[in-house]
């Protein structure tokens, strides 16, 4: 009898798991959505007109079939009984050998008062939400300065829709100074208007209250980053932080009981794009076949506002040197840990293995 394993979430981190188990295992995903896998990371093309709906979802509707692959979707994860090896959900329960949680996360919900007059982006549903009132409204006013509120406003502003960025900070992506400033005057060129450094105070249906004055705006979307989704495992009594808690090989606090992810935390951080869930879940793959034992978190992403490409590698606070135009490293003790490439993404994916295998010269 093939390992059952029983994957909670089909985003990307689940999707890649479910593609490098099957066949060798029997594997069933669980999914609280109706919707088969679709690319959330093109969803701010989709807003601006740049894709039709239907080329967001990568995989033909027959996929999971043909691999082997048990779906159920419009299923909810209630419980997992850990004693008796069971995932309790909304449609009965699921026994499992290996229970991997890869339950993303959700848009970071507002606080600020009036806050029912923000919309987020996190899913098709959101996505067609904004559209429809992009479309009337001609404007948008995006709260944030992280790579959702970026991707966002610089495909909006592409399309010839007026956009303006609110952030709280002077700096954009947590980057330094410099990097934020080639940024903005980038994103600049092709229209969007930023307020930087800007606290929000109030949202009303007409506009936002900041302490830099009144900024008009019906169609206001909130892009402050994520809230992992934990509940599942706080509620089955698995040891959680911002994220569920994880060690080197993706184990929980739970025996035979994982977690790859936007909802997985080690050592403080969490993969925060589909790029880093893809890997978490290859390398787990990799070890529950009996591979490789660990991972080892080097964080890096790549992101397209408009017609600027960046790619961030590893860590990339402390000491920086630009190499010339395009690329800044940064150092930690006279080593190189980490880089920002503007542009050029092959030579980011060159110097991303040179640095991630040591042989970046310090």
């Amino acid at each position: 009898m093939l390992m059952r394993v029983v994957i909670v979430g089909n985003g990307p981190g689940g999707v890649e798991l479910a593609k490098g188990l099957a066949g060798e295992f029997e594997v069933s995903i669980i999914e609280g959505e109706k919707l088969p896998y679709y690319n959330k990371p093109m969803l701010s093309h989709y807003i601006a007109g740049f894709l039709p709906e239907e080329k967001l979802f990568p995989l033909p509707v027959d996929w999971y079939g043909r691999k082997g692959i048990d779906l159920h979707l419009g299923t909810s994860a209630l419980l997992i009984d850990r004693a008796k090896r069971l995932l309790v959900t909304s449609k009965g329960e699921f026994p499992y050998d290996v229970l991997v949680l890869a339950t993303g996360a959700r848009a970071r919900e507002p606080v600020i008062p009036g806050k029912e007059h923000l919309l987020t982006l996190r899913t098709l549903h959101d996505a067609k939400k904004i559209r429809e009132k992009l479309e009337k409204e001609g404007e948008m006013v995006i709260l944030g300065g992280g790579f959702i509120a970026l991707e966002l406003a610089g495909n909006a502003a592409k399309a010839g829709y007026q956009v303006r960025l609110v952030h709280r900070r002077k700096n954009l992506l947590g980057l330094d100074d410099e990097l934020s400033e080639r940024i903005r005057e980038r994103m600049e060129g092709i229209g969007v208007e930023f307020h930087l450094d800007a606290k929000v105070l109030r949202a009303t249906g007409e506009g936002l209250k900041t302490d830099r004055g009144y900024m008009p705006g019906r169609l206001k979307v909130c892009a402050y980053g994520i809230t992992p989704n934990i509940e599942l495992a706080i509620k089955s009594g698995i040891q959680a932080g911002r994220g569920v808690l994880i060690d080197g090989q993706f184990r929980t606090s739970a025996e035979n009981v994982y977690a790859i992810g936007d909802c997985a935390e080690h050592h403080g951080t969490i993969a925060g794009t589909a790029r880093g869930a893809v890997e978490e879940a290859r390398s787990l793959a990799n070890i529950l076949k009996g591979g490789k034992a660990s991972y080892d978190f080097f964080r890096s992403a790549v992101f397209k506002f408009a017609d600027l490409s960046l790619a961030i590698i590893g860590r990339t606070r402390g000491e920086g040197r630009w190499l010339d135009e395009e690329v800044k490293v940064f150092y930690e003790g006279g080593k190189p840990v980490g880089a920002v490439v503007l542009g050029n993404m092959r030579r980011a994916i060159e110097l991303e293995k040179s640095i991630r295998e040591g042989l970046f010269p310090s």
